[in-house]
């Protein structure tokens, strides 16, 4: 059929055929050759053994027991010229079931369609990128969290398949040198921030270099109604075995003459990977601004927030061990991670475990054992959670 119309395209009017036919010829090229596509389906089924304290009398904040979900997550990016597009809506689809004692079961079914990332970038220059859309904007080595990061410092490594929420930005992006990289950020809304977090609008300029055996960045940053505040973080590669970490930021109460330290957070830490493969990693978490001794209750209370996705730990100090494997007999990845709380003694011990079966289907597991006493960070919510899920990517 192509080839008819082509004939009579020339019979018509060579002049024309011979110069448009090629143009449309080489967008279609450069649409397909610049376009990928990711799709992923996440089916997992969540119990949660859950207490009552004083945070969370008769589970009065509703934490559901158990929980069927299935996401459906594609993932679209087009590179055009000056141009790329990257578009990733979501439909997630969850059935739960809320005990309170004394209470029936309340059994929720849920269903929600939306955009959790998606952006427009645009190159003017080989060395200069602009962009604005819906993006999860993280950064750093650590792994605990990420305490210079002034707009989440949640990473969500406690339980990697489950997405962080896109939050939005317009960015700058220039790079100055192969070792330094300047950008400008403006957080200009919420995005997809659950409400029950507190958030605040920011602004920061992020220095990047990079070298041979050691990388730094420096952060600084500005959120609506608080002081400007200052991060970083930095790494060295001791050896091919050993690298150590830190990272941390320190700012300064609105309206305050002179330096008045406030939230003053710092990570220090070291990987250790051994000759057989699995890597050993050490944290120390210290947040000035903590709350040591009070009930975890009284904590939340005086932040003014249940979530602080920019300070997602209340107490003061933490220490984390967490050993990683992969490619177990080819087939299996293996985190387990022990947060210890310093103050309350109470700790979190997480594993996350993910058995492929062929190049497209994972099957995973994450136990999770929480302890403490009732007035404690980790021993106040759950006793125990168990994440069972597959994951089919194409």
């Amino acid at each position: 059929m192509r080839k008819r119309l082509s004939l009579c395209v020339v019979g018509l009017g060579l002049s024309w055929s011979a110069y448009a036919a090629p143009e449309s010829s080489t967008l279609a090229q450069e649409i397909s050759d610049g376009f990928y596509s990711r799709i992923n389906g996440l089916a997992y089924g969540l119990y949660q053994d859950t207490l009552s304290s004083p945070l969370n009398p008769n589970n009065s904040l509703g934490i559901a027991s158990n929980q069927a979900a299935f996401q459906f997550r594609p993932d679209f990016n087009l590179k055009l010229r000056a141009f790329e597009f990257d578009l990733r809506p979501r439909f997630y689809w969850t059935r739960s079931r809320i005990d309170s004692p004394g209470m029936p079961p309340d059994r929720k079914i849920e269903h929600k369609v939306f955009l959790n990332e998606g952006s427009i970038r645009f190159r003017p220059h080989d060395r200069l990128t602009l962009s604005y859309g819906r993006e999860n904007l993280q950064w750093g080595p650590s792994s605990l969290v990420s305490p210079s990061n002034p707009f989440n410092a949640n990473n969500g490594k406690n339980n990697p398949n489950l997405e962080q929420p896109g939050l939005d930005y317009a960015r700058a992006v220039y790079v100055a040198s192969s070792a330094v990289t300047v950008s400008l950020i403006d957080n200009t809304g919420r995005g997809r921030l659950d409400p029950l977090n507190r958030y605040r609008k920011a602004r920061a300029v992020k220095l990047d270099f990079t070298g041979d055996t050691t990388y730094f960045s420096l952060i600084g940053s500005k959120a609506t109604g608080e002081g400007s505040r200052i991060g970083g973080f930095a790494g060295w590669n001791v050896s091919d075995a050993l690298l150590l970490h830190a990272e941390g930021s320190v700012g300064r109460k609105s309206g305050s003459p002179g330096v008045a330290p406030r939230n003053r957070q710092l990570l220090t830490g070291a990987s250790y990977t051994l000759e057989s493969g699995p890597t050993l990693t050490a944290e120390y978490f210290f947040n000035k601004d903590g709350c040591p001794d009070a009930p975890i209750q009284t904590c939340l209370q005086r932040r003014g927030a249940l979530l602080d996705p920019v300070l997602p730990l209340a107490r003061r100090r933490y220490a984390m061990l967490q050993f990683l494997d992969t490619k177990i007999a080819g087939k299996l990845n293996l985190t387990a991670r022990y947060i210890r709380n310093l103050d309350d003694v109470s700790s979190h011990f997480i594993v996350n475990a993910e058995y492929e079966l062929g190049d497209h289907l994972q099957l995973l597991i994450v136990p999770a054992h929480y302890r403490g006493t009732a007035n404690s960070e980790f021993g106040s919510l759950l006793h125990r959670s168990v994440f069972v899920g597959a994951s089919y990517t194409y």
